[in-house]
């Protein structure tokens, strides 16, 4: 991550000017200057997250610095995966940092130093936990990094997760998700990167074209560390009825899976479409719920796929730890 010029961050306790951190180029330190950098202190970091009527929660916090004018942070909350992330911008300056969640820029972590102590708050949505955190050694490798980038056939920024270690070429997935599906897309892309897979988050949107797909296929089979034959598209709600159409036709692209959200019912019109799909290639279905509103739903799709295709229904880890599991079974 690189140190770049003050910004105004109105939302961080008032006008302030913090010296932005984003994943871009190297900048130089700075030499000959009597004034202290503006650094965040490197090192792995552990205490709480607690909210009013919630249960309290145990979290690390890792501040690195990889190379010269280069940062990374992250935050890993084991017991709600949800809630972890690696940072792709981090600021800081007079002793306060600010992260903002990679595709959930609302939801940030704000830090104030005191000593080995950082404490400060946690918001997610409309809860607010207050952190506090201490210094309790280096920090722990990287597990993923994330940088955002622009994919043809996309309007908006996409955000790639790719693994920290390269050397063992492996699976990698586009991820289409819809407005209704763009809040958890973030927490799915987290919860996979940390398997080992690359995970590339294109922009929310209700429309999905032939020319998006081929786009997004050749950009991961030319990511550093993916496993050319084992890429594979997520899509979600109305983005998937799209897929299955597109992948049926002639001159259609080839993914090495396919991975289905939050699909509604498929329609009379739709099952000869899943049904063919799920004979061509790998298909699996997935269900973040496992209330009532899903069960229609998921023996529909179920029952439209056919062998040997797949639907998962449930909630928290683990269910992406199924999803991580059935990725695996190639």
């Amino acid at each position: 991550m690189q140190v770049s010029a003050f910004t105004l961050l109105k939302n961080f306790g008032g006008p302030l000017g913090l010296a932005a951190l984003a994943a871009c180029q190297a900048q130089p330190e700075s030499a000959g200057s009597h004034a202290p950098a503006a650094h965040p202190p490197v090192g792995h970091f552990s205490g709480t997250l607690t909210a009013p009527g919630r249960p309290e929660l145990r979290a690390a916090f890792e501040v690195r610095h990889p190379r010269p004018g280069h940062y990374d942070a992250e935050l890993l909350v084991e017991a709600a995966p949800s809630l972890s992330f690696v940072a792709d911008t981090v600021a800081f300056a007079g002793g306060r940092l600010l992260l903002r969640r990679p595709g959930l820029p609302g939801q940030t972590l704000a830090l104030t130093q005191q000593g080995d102590f950082w404490r400060g708050s946690l918001a997610i949505d409309s809860v607010s936990y207050s952190t506090l955190l201490v210094r309790r050694g280096p920090p722990e490798p990287a597990v993923y990094r994330v940088r955002p980038d622009e994919v043809p056939g996309s309007v908006g920024e996409a955000l790639l997760f790719s693994p920290a270690d390269e050397s063992l070429p492996g699976a990698a997935l586009a991820v289409f998700p819809t407005a209704a599906t763009t809040r958890p897309a973030p927490a799915w892309a987290d919860a996979l990167a940390r398997q080992g897979y690359t995970v590339l988050l294109l922009p929310a949107a209700d429309t999905l074209t032939t020319p998006a797909l081929t786009a997004a296929l050749a950009y991961l089979r030319r990511t550093p560390g993916v496993d050319t034959a084992q890429v594979g598209i997520w899509a979600a709600g109305r983005r998937a009825e799209l897929l299955a159409t597109l992948l049926t036709q002639p001159e259609a692209p080839h993914p090495a899976f396919v991975i289905t959200q939050e699909v509604p019912a498929p329609t009379a019109a739709m099952r000869g479409a899943w049904r063919t799909l799920a004979q061509r290639q790998r298909v699996l279905g997935v269900y973040d719920a496992s209330d009532a509103t899903t069960a229609k739903a998921t023996t529909a799709l179920r029952t439209a796929l056919g062998r040997p295709g797949r639907v998962l229904r449930g909630q928290g880890p683990g269910l992406s730890d199924g999803v991580a599991t059935w990725l695996r079974e190639r």
